[in-house]
């Protein structure tokens, strides 16, 4: 687990379009965001179709996700500049705590599934601990903002990860498709390892 307790407060700012508000939540000022999809999406395959749901488990065999993967949050948007509208799945590994699922996610990952060949692209947020350890990094209910915050015309990725606690401390990360992968291209977290 990180120290929440000696993290300092750091504010968002890009290119005037995201400012820290109150205690520090995301503002989106100007940038077209994508409006949230129902809560059920189909999610294809080239041989099988499953339904994402927020809250249930995230299956995808291809990307070998440990057992207790969930859906945390998703938006239907096309982040690789292909015209084609892609599904961006925000997962994470939860816990049952008196037999309801924790509020806290950690091992938080983005999903991208490419609309035109149904493939999928992950990119896992991690950072390195003071003992030189990786670990994935945590939120209380993270969510997806996605909006063009680059300028490149194509939509980005902003996750969301709330601390919790008294502090309101919220850990931001901006993924943009570079090269045919995700790239980070902010991390409020400086210890995040940039892949």
């Amino acid at each position: 687990m990180k120290n929440l307790h000696g993290k300092k407060v750091t504010f968002l700012v890009l290119a005037g379009l995201i400012g820290a508000v109150g205690v520090v939540t995301p503002l989106v000022v100007s940038a077209k965001q994508t409006t949230s999809v129902p809560t059920v999406a189909t999610q294809q395959t080239p041989k099988a179709s499953s339904k994402v749901v927020i809250g249930q488990k995230f299956v995808a065999p291809q990307l070998k996700l440990k057992d207790n993967t969930y859906t945390l949050d998703y938006k239907i948007s096309d982040v690789n500049g292909d015209s084609v509208q892609d599904k961006v799945i925000l997962v994470g590994t939860k816990e049952m705590i008196d037999g309801t699922l924790d509020a806290y996610a950690s091992d938080l990952s983005v999903v991208v599934q490419d609309g035109k060949t149904h493939g999928y692209v992950k990119y896992d947020w991690v950072y390195k601990g003071t003992d030189g350890k990786m670990y994935g990094e945590i939120g209380r209910e993270p969510n997806l903002i996605i909006g063009d915050y680059t300028g490149d015309k194509v939509d980005d990725i902003i996750v969301t990860a709330p601390q919790g606690g008294n502090g309101g401390y919220v850990d931001h990360l901006i993924l943009a498709w570079e090269e045919n992968k995700l790239k980070a291209i902010f991390a409020d977290n400086q210890d995040t390892v940039k892949q």
